[in-house]
């Protein structure tokens, strides 16, 4: 049977932002076609394999559950995006990006501010400070 590579990426995609911790086999069995179907579907589209694929989803996805609920916990934010149990999602993530999940929502934090500061051009010789922090609470708001 003929399957047209780029619809079924478009699923791949799908399943994998809603649930980026589904397994090749059940997405296999969700698309009902062959893994291999879907690896092909993956490699030409993306230019990567499965695995990479999904661990490069769930990066965003916690980053931007990180951003939009930074008082989540570790284990709330594990079954929000499909892990069964804490400890399978902190290996995920330490595989995907070699840091903890604690690690990685300091970093995604870091990596926020950071963007900030460059966008609003905090310059300590130039600007008085309480006004630069306040321009940077203002942005976050």
């Amino acid at each position: 049977m003929s399957y047209d590579p780029s619809m079924i990426f478009h699923n791949i995609l799908l399943f994998l932002q809603r649930t980026p911790s589904i397994s090749l086999e059940l997405l296999s069995q969700e698309l009902q076609v062959s893994r291999r179907t879907i690896q092909k579907a993956i490699v030409m589209s993306a230019g990567k394999n499965f695995r990479d694929l999904r661990e490069e989803i769930l990066i965003s996805r916690v980053k931007t559950l990180f951003l939009a609920k930074p008082h989540l916990t570790i284990r709330a934010l594990s079954f929000a995006v499909g892990y069964e149990s804490p400890r399978s999602f902190a290996r995920a993530i330490r595989r995907a990006c070699g840091s903890s999940p604690e690690e990685l929502r300091c970093s995604t934090g870091k990596e926020v501010l950071n963007r900030l500061e460059r966008t609003i051009s905090l310059e300590p010789a130039e600007t008085n400070p309480t006004e630069s922090w306040s321009r940077l609470i203002e942005a976050l708001d």
